[in-house]
């Protein structure tokens, strides 16, 4: 039956030894390779609905899955043709998984009719999803590795044919396709926000989050502060060091400060040595002692200067920033190496 198929899509036997069916499952860097991918407890994707579709046609079977392998479950990212209440759960436990044999193995599954199998005949998914005769294909992450099976299930025994099951293996290669282009997608969205040398957020992000983050703010009532800082005479420190070293100060920069920021606050590079702080939920006071505290924590001969602004009556993006760049601008007038709040031009 399989000995027409392509070396790659050889199928193997299920997994006799549980030691080992477990340690294949619950590989921890195949579920943070899992998790990462998103394909558990969201909303059906009408994609993987259309492979599992595609799948039980090429393979003349009534049922088929994108079944993806949690350490204790099989959840169903695409299905066709199954029964309730299974349909709607659209998950079942490993007891009833066949797909997990084509994770722990990482190579297809082929059964004629599990019933006669001494490893799978104890499977509770014969019983209770009418599961005989299977034909599973691993699909795989960006990274390589096995996320789960897609298969194709029938309720009575049967003899699958090379042409459907090297079908199947396309499917199954179609499938880690379009999880790599999820995966290139994702990648570019975060690359078009970031500043690849620093690892910051970049002008662009900078520039789409001010405005919301200024809109929450007034809806909310809650206290917003916006920091512009510059690294003091930074074009002479590249004169003096060279531009590599110019270029390893703004990676430390970046290392340190991303470091002593919170989840919600937004630290971007905005220019060549000049960056932007949103701070949610800080009064200017609790942005100037943040702010002091990122002043302190740069590369040894720098030094920075920072203009504040708090939230305090409805002004538009713009003029925020025009108001933080006038305080940066005294700071500066006034020595460098000293952050002003935009209400005050003492030195803090």
């Amino acid at each position: 039956m399989s000995s027409d198929l392509p070396s790659t899509v050889r199928p193997q036997p299920p997994v006799a030894s549980s030691a080992r069916l477990s340690a294949g499952v619950r590989n921890g860097d195949r579920l943070a390779a899992l998790n990462a991918e998103g394909l558990l407890d969201a909303a059906p994707e009408p994609m993987f609905d259309r492979f599992a579709r595609l799948a039980a046609r090429v393979a003349g079977a009534p049922t088929a899955l994108v079944s993806v392998v949690t350490d204790d479950r099989q959840h169903f990212a695409g299905l066709c043709g199954l029964a309730q209440p299974w349909a709607d759960a659209r998950q079942t436990p490993l007891s009833h998984s066949f797909c997990q044999h084509v994770v722990a193995n990482a190579a297809p599954l082929v059964v004629d009719d599990a019933r006669r199998d001494t490893v799978l005949s104890s499977n509770l998914a014969i019983d209770d999803l009418d599961i005989v005769a299977y034909a599973g294909f691993p699909f795989l992450s960006p990274g390589g590795h096995v996320l789960g099976s897609l298969c194709a299930i029938d309720s009575v025994a049967r003899s699958w044919q090379p042409a459907q099951l090297e079908s199947l293996a396309d499917i199954a290669l179609l499938i880690g396709h379009e999880l790599e282009r999820r995966d290139l997608v994702r990648r570019l969205a975060i690359g078009a926000r970031s500043d690849p040398l620093t690892g910051m957020a970049n002008r662009r992000a900078w520039e789409e989050e001010l405005p919301s983050a200024l809109r929450r703010a007034e809806r909310l009532g809650h206290p917003l502060s916006v920091v512009l800082i510059d690294l003091d005479h930074f074009r002479a420190y590249n004169e003096r060091h060279g531009h590599p070293a110019g270029d390893s100060a703004l990676r430390e920069v970046g290392v340190r400060w991303r470091g002593q920021i919170r989840d919600i606050d937004l630290l971007a590079r905005i220019g060549g040595e000049e960056f932007g702080l949103l701070l949610p939920g800080c009064d200017d006071e609790a942005a100037l002692e943040i702010v002091n505290r990122l002043r302190a924590d740069i590369p040894e001969g720098l030094t920075a200067s920072a203009g504040i602004v708090a939230w305090a009556i409805p002004l538009t993006a713009e003029q925020f920033v025009a108001e933080a760049d006038r305080a940066l601008y005294r700071a500066k007038r006034d020595g460098h190496d000293r952050a002003y709040l935009a209400s005050s031009a003492h030195d803090r």
